[in-house]
């Protein structure tokens, strides 16, 4: 029977992500996210305490994540949680590990758009591209990811080429969004003292780290 927990988080990115290469050359990426629950009670809507999770990830998800994240993006987060303990000069902490299987942004908040990328270290002998343990989608559902789920009417010309960047602006959550009552922006991580790990982020860097 399995034990593990599953979970969604909604939430925003507190830090930059980190991207790092172990030994074998596999990418790994790590940030930290925080959401914040609201509840109604008898004078609106509150919201309750805020909780901070260090979300990590490997393979090619961990590049794109890396790629495409950025502190103080809203995003929604599916992976299994665990719990992680370490010490410094104050003693000993815990923390919330999210280990991802998959997420992106939170499209509540703004707009966002996708492109496929092939990361060569990572491709599955699979031809139809499903990685191991995940089921290839159908011909019908690709047929409908690629807009061909029918025939095309007469007269159709091809697909139009893709918005230029400049259509494009950053998509900012409103302002409190993930924050406590009374606060703007992302809120104070308590995990961003001196010795806690994955808490305070460079840019997005490769380097070789070993196992």
């Amino acid at each position: 029977m399995s034990r593990q927990l599953d979970l969604v988080v909604q939430g925003v990115l507190g830090t930059r992500p980190s991207v790092v290469r172990t030994a074998t050359g596999r990418p790994f990426c790590h940030f930290r996210v925080a959401t914040t629950p609201s509840f109604r009670s008898r004078d609106g809507w509150r919201d309750g305490a805020t909780m901070w999770f260090t979300a990590k990830a490997w393979g090619a998800l961990a590049e794109n994540l890396g790629h495409s994240l950025h502190k103080g993006d809203p995003v929604v987060l599916v992976g299994r949680l665990s719990q992680e303990t370490w010490l410094n000069e104050t003693g000993e902490h815990l923390d919330n590990v999210l280990t991802v299987s998959c997420g992106g942004h939170d499209l509540t908040w703004g707009e966002s758009r996708f492109m496929r990328v092939t990361h060569a270290e990572e491709e599955p002998d699979d031809p139809s591209g499903a990685a191991p343990g995940q089921q290839a989608p159908s011909a019908g559902a690709q047929s409908m990811a690629d807009g061909a789920a029918g025939p095309a009417p007469e007269g159709a010309e091809d697909p139009a080429e893709p918005l230029p960047d400049s259509h494009w602006q950053v998509a900012e959550p409103p302002a409190g969004a993930g924050a406590p009552d009374g606060q703007a922006g992302t809120p104070q991580d308590p995990g961003a003292q001196d010795g806690a790990p994955a808490a305070t982020h460079g840019g997005l860097d490769y380097v070789l780290v070993g196992q």
